[in-house]
């Protein structure tokens, strides 16, 4: 599952990568990403920057723990590909974010994120990963 996790980290990091246009967009031609709908330039530079320390995230986590049980590695990935997801509809619509809906998978994201790193700390001390301890 960690090649899983690994795999999903490096496409974090190439999105962040590829979303820098984007964010070069919103400093330059704002009004150019206006006329695509999207309210909130502010969000691009968020979902930029998310996807590339998500993408950190997950990488690191897939390399520092190699044989991460599968529960960890699953809720590392719903937490890191969740959490940058969420501020795309956010650079659409000003109001999204005010919804129980969005609420909810925001804060199942973040536990989801946080729980799956506790869990992950535990597995390197529990000797399971990449540096014996």
């Amino acid at each position: 599952m960690s090649a899983v996790l690994l795999l999903a980290g490096m496409i974090s990091l190439a999105l962040g990568a590829l979303s820098g246009f984007i964010l070069l967009m919103a400093v330059d031609y704002p009004e150019r990403l206006r006329k695509m709908g999207i309210v909130d330039p502010a969000r691009v530079r968020q979902v930029h920057l998310d996807w590339i320390i998500m993408g950190t995230v997950m990488t690191a986590t897939a390399l520092a723990v190699p044989q991460m049980n599968v529960f960890t590695a699953i809720l590392v990935l719903i937490g890191g590909v969740v959490n940058p997801a969420t501020f795309v509809p956010m650079a659409f619509s000003r109001t999204v974010a005010t919804t129980a809906a969005f609420q909810i998978v925001s804060f199942a994201s973040f536990t989801s994120l946080s729980l799956g790193l506790v869990l992950a700390v535990v597995e390197v001390i529990a000797g399971r990963g990449a540096l014996v301890l």
